[in-house]
């Protein structure tokens, strides 16, 4: 059975990357290093296709990037609101 979902990348645990599933991201997903065929950075939102046996994963460049910036714009309001 596969599956297809988007995920937060959160960090490095050792052997193991930590995704958080989307949008809660309350849920982890734990994916051996060994097992990771391409390069994720702390927050990068990506897609991961489980066909039981390989990880497919793809970086969403666009979501990423818009996440990025509405956090930056929310932490700039919060700068301001605290002066």
């Amino acid at each position: 059975m596969s599956y297809h979902k988007k995920y937060t990348f959160d960090r490095f645990e050792g052997d193991y990357a930590i995704f958080l599933q989307r949008p809660e991201e309350t849920q982890q997903l734990l994916i051996h290093r060994t097992d990771l065929a391409i390069e994720v950075k702390q927050g990068d939102i990506v897609s991961i296709n489980d066909n039981g046996r390989t990880y497919e994963i793809t970086v969403l460049n666009e979501e990423t990037v818009s996440q990025k910036d509405r956090i930056a714009n929310l932490m700039q309001q919060l700068r301001e609101k605290n002066k």
